[in-house]
């Protein structure tokens, strides 16, 4: 069984294990959401070309310059298949679908995995993040489907790493929508379509990381250093005795 048919036979679980999650247009709710964040607008990419597309269209062949793996600090992605093989891609809304996007003209798609566009059912992106976060978000197209989300500890397909799931929640066609822990432990994301209209996402927003830990041989010279300056500071306030 491939990766994106099992995460598929999940959603017929999803609710069973609602997270602390964002579904919503509120832009109160998302700018908090989004504090502190990284925003991945998929504007402008190193490297990487967006695909122009008028239409939702299913099987259309994809220039190999609009697939994104690594290409974004922080964040992988995949499509299910070979990881560094099978990618999303990036298309660039043209026409009636220029307002389907978010910020500019450019979101993030699916692909099948003969490398053509998939706007059908079974559209499924993965998610690695190298450093584990606490929230992911993201805003749906308006005109294609709902998902589901779920957020893991790792990706197993990504790391090697047994992967467990922490949170799973649906998301609405056209909101805003994402996955918030009380911690950074986020290291995988799925987003599967709920549909047959597939879907795509715009303003994918992540983070923050886990404070980095201070070293315990730091934290010990810091105490000593601290120690040492009381004993001075006791030192210079101790009164003379007269000779």
């Amino acid at each position: 069984m491939t990766r994106t048919m099992f995460y598929l036979a999940l959603v017929g679980s999803v609710g069973a294990a609602q997270a602390d999650a964002i579904d919503t247009q509120d832009s109160g709710a998302i700018a908090a959401f989004q504090s502190g964040l990284t925003i991945n607008t998929f504007e402008s990419v190193t490297g990487r070309t967006a695909q122009t597309i008028s239409s939702y269209t299913q099987g259309d062949t994809i220039d190999p310059n609009a697939f994104v793996f690594d290409q974004i600090s922080g964040v992988q992605y995949s499509v299910g298949g070979a990881v560094g093989t099978n990618m999303p891609a990036l298309f660039s809304l043209s026409g009636s679908l220029a307002g389907d996007a978010k910020s500019g003209t450019t979101v993030l798609g699916p692909v099948d995995f003969d490398f053509t566009t998939k706007f059908v059912s079974g559209a499924f992106i993965e998610v690695f993040f190298p450093v584990k976060v606490a929230k992911v978000g993201f805003w749906l197209n308006p005109s294609l489907g709902d998902v589901a989300l779920i957020a893991t500890d790792t990706n197993f397909a990504f790391s090697g790493l047994p992967e467990t799931t922490l949170e799973s929640a649906t998301g609405t066609a056209g909101n805003f929508v994402g996955i918030e822990r009380a911690t950074a432990d986020i290291g995988g994301f799925k987003i599967i379509g709920l549909g047959s209209a597939a879907f795509s996402v715009d303003d994918f927003s992540y983070g923050p990381p886990a404070p980095i830990p201070v070293p315990a041989s730091v934290l010990l010279f810091g105490s000593a250093l601290t120690g040492l300056g009381l004993l001075r500071r006791r030192g210079a306030q101790r009164p003379r005795r007269d000779k």
